[in-house]
């Protein structure tokens, strides 16, 4: 148990200070940074887990700073801690996921709520400079590259509207940020798993949402039309946040077709990273996601000759 816990430490460390180190590609790392001391929960309990994080913390807090210790609490306590738990108690992983997201994402809230009530701002103002600063840093990165003017002013054309966009849903990106180190932790528990825990739930490619998830979709996307800015504002954030479940259910069809023709895992990992990187594929599938509440596309076909 001792080793267990001094191994998720150095390890879960060791990809902080890579992450430092990284800068802004840090962020390719981050979904990994949870799953360490997750693991060290789901074989040896809650306390070994919990001291494994304490001393994280008091790294990351003598090395960078207080406030970036709260940040990591706040980004990985849940992944690391929660969802392990709930696991270990026999909670489906899709349930286990979902309950943790909103713990983790109304603890969020209610630290951001007290920082802004501390030093008497609010906590739009705190992201509109904050983004405000990451895209003139960003500017002037493409202002310094040997680039023609008018390929820097599509650059700086993308680069305000993303600013917009991040300023208009950060609630909806920060839930997604949470659930996507929640998901990666998950898929890494899953893989390392072997015989010392089992997970509990529906199989991934058998991944169905609840019905009534498309008529809040439906709601959110009318609602953009709607001419008043704040429920233009909330129609956006819930977009931000069912967009990903969709996509993450059509995920689950396409693996059960990729396991009923029974293609290895080589090119399964292959057909997955198509649809990460090329456009216009994440739409596809999300769409896949979408109407598979009407067509349901894994329901066995009836030959008719």
């Amino acid at each position: 148990m001792l080793l267990m816990v001094i191994l998720s430490v150095a390890v879960t460390c060791g990809l902080q200070l890579l992450f430092q180190v990284l800068g802004p590609f840090g962020v390719f790392l981050s979904p990994l940074l949870a799953f360490p001391i997750a693991y060290v929960s789901m074989r040896c309990g809650l306390v070994p887990a919990l001291a494994s994080l304490l001393i994280v913390i008091i790294f990351v807090t003598k090395t960078v700073g207080p406030m970036y210790g709260i940040a990591y609490v706040l980004q990985f306590g849940g992944a690391s801690l929660v969802l392990p738990l709930l696991l270990r108690y026999g909670v489906g992983w899709f349930k286990a996921l979902i309950v943790t997201l909103v713990l983790s994402a109304t603890l969020l809230i209610a630290i951001a709520g007290i920082y802004t009530l501390k030093n008497d701002t609010t906590i739009n103002a705190v992201v509109v400079d904050y983004v405000d600063s990451e895209v003139d840093v960003a500017r002037q990165v493409y202002e310094k590259a040997e680039l023609s003017t008018d390929q820097k002013n599509e650059l700086f054309l993308v680069l305000d509207s993303t600013g917009v966009f991040f300023k208009q849903a950060y609630v909806g990106l920060s839930c997604v940020g949470l659930g996507v180190v929640m998901m990666a932790t998950l898929v890494l528990l899953s893989m390392a798993a072997r015989r010392h825990y089992i997970i509990q739930g529906v199989m991934f490619h058998e991944l169905r949402l609840s019905e009534w998830l498309i008529w809040l979709l439906i709601v959110a996307g009318f609602s953009l039309m709607v001419d008043m800015a704040m429920v233009q504002r909330v129609a956006l954030n819930m977009l931000t946040v069912l967009l990903p479940l969709y996509f993450l259910q059509g995920i689950a069809i396409v693996t059960f077709f990729l396991r009923k023709k029974a293609f290895s895992t080589a090119s399964r990992v292959f057909v997955y990273m198509m649809i990460l990187v090329i456009n216009p594929l994440p739409l596809v599938v999300t769409a896949v996601g979408v109407f598979d509440m009407w067509f349901d596309f894994r329901k066995p076909r009836v030959k008719t000759t």
